[in-house]
């Protein structure tokens, strides 16, 4: 199964766990670039203020073509109590070939649930699996198990393989103990 990892992170929190997840599917990783925002006041107000009036930003054009993918995951913060502008400019654009999806979303500690509830409705049908990350989990070190787990609930199914009856090797007989001698 092709699996694509779609995600915006601007302090590197969702890229850490993007990775972590992409180790376990061995997914390609497609990072939603945006110019508009930085690590500065201005930038988190900015961010704030866009992710609180829904805009939608310019980002870069796509490396990846999600229909080339049978899963895109869907991940980025939550900003404002909302999924991040450059996270819902990406399923505005790719909306109409988007396969199969998943999401996850990181966050402080609080809107999880409304936010992957607001982008599933962006998405426009239902997300195979849903995942957030908390900040506290982050700094605890239990995200890598949390995503392990999410990694196995999106990943399908190992196939059974059926044993193949294999005949019995033909034993080579013992060897005269004269023969040995010689």
């Amino acid at each position: 199964m092709a699996v694509l990892i779609a995600y915006y992170s601007l302090t590197g929190t969702t890229r850490a766990v993007v990775q972590e997840l992409a180790r376990h599917l061995h997914a390609d990783i497609e990072e939603i670039r945006c110019d508009r925002y930085t690590v500065s006041f201005l930038g988190w107000w900015r961010a704030a203020m866009d992710s609180r009036r829904r805009r939608l930003v310019e980002i870069a054009p796509a490396v990846h073509a999600v229909r080339d993918y049978d899963l895109v995951i869907l991940a980025g913060p939550i900003w404002a109590w909302q999924p991040c502008p450059p996270l819902r400019a990406y399923v505005q654009r790719e909306r109409a070939e988007l396969p199969d999806t998943a999401l996850l979303l990181t966050h402080g500690g609080s809107a999880g649930p409304q936010s992957l509830d607001a982008l599933g409705a962006w998405v426009g049908k239902p997300p195979k699996a849903r995942l957030t990350i908390t900040a506290a989990e982050m700094k605890s070190g239990i995200y890598i198990e949390t995503v392990a787990h999410f990694a196995q609930t999106v990943s399908p199914a190992p196939i059974p393989v059926a044993p193949v009856p294999v005949a019995p090797a033909p034993v080579p007989q013992a060897l005269a103990v004269d023969q040995c001698a010689g």
